[in-house]
């Protein structure tokens, strides 16, 4: 039978400095919980806000899966060659490191840019780390959901909009992360999640302006 936990976003450790605010749904940086490492394939559920024109500043990933979907504002990524890539609200960036990636980001000089960064690092019968690659991703939520298949078997990452009240059923797995972006889930309001843990069907309903969801799943 699943169960389910609720992660309210003020309960979370929260890091800022430099122009950049973080509320860390996991164990990241300076706040390490040993029992907050992971939940299923997810390592790290950042909910970012950056200042106007303020970078996480240049750093590098290897062999992991980084999802950013860029809620306000606009992020602008540079890559390892220097090209810039303009990523505005409703862009879902996907990052396969793999054998290492260089790369920053940064809000645009117009405001701040409010995003969600999710890190998915891969099994240990995984194959070894490929090509890096980099994708963003426009999805019409008004049209229906949007589900990616990651490298990593088994997991995905949905981007969904529920209607008021509407009740939405969640994709089998043993391990659902579910975070609302937008809008409420019954008394679970914009910034909280849920950790959904056990095989089984499990239903959200959305609240009186309905929810923008990101759900993780892990097979």
């Amino acid at each position: 039978m699943a169960t389910v936990r609720r992660l309210p976003r003020a309960d979370r450790p929260v890091s800022s400095g430099g122009g950049v605010h973080s509320r860390h749904g996991l164990s990241f940086g300076a706040h390490y919980d040993p029992e907050r490492t992971s939940f299923g394939a997810l390592v790290a559920h950042n909910d970012d806000v950056l200042d106007a024109g303020v970078a996480y500043g240049a750093h590098e990933h290897r062999d992991v899966e980084i999802l950013a979907w860029v809620l306000d504002g606009t992020m602008i990524h540079t890559g390892p060659d220097d090209v810039e890539t303009v990523a505005p609200a409703g862009t879902l960036q996907h990052l396969v490191a793999g054998t290492g990636w260089h790369h920053d980001e940064r809000a645009g000089p117009d405001g701040p840019v409010h995003l969600l960064q999710l890190w998915v690092t891969p099994a240990l019968d995984d194959p070894p780390a490929g090509e890096p690659s980099l994708t963003h991703h426009r999805p019409d939520l008004a049209a229906g959901p949007f589900t990616l298949g990651l490298r990593r078997p088994g997991v995905t990452v949905t981007l969904v909009r529920v209607g008021a009240g509407s009740r939405l059923g969640l994709p089998e797995g043993t391990f659902r992360h579910v975070h609302v972006a937008r809008g409420s889930l019954d008394d679970v309001p914009t910034g909280d999640s849920l950790e959904i843990t056990g095989p089984g069907s499990w239903d959200v309903d959305a609240g009186p302006d309905g929810a923008e969801l990101v759900v993780v799943t892990t097979a």
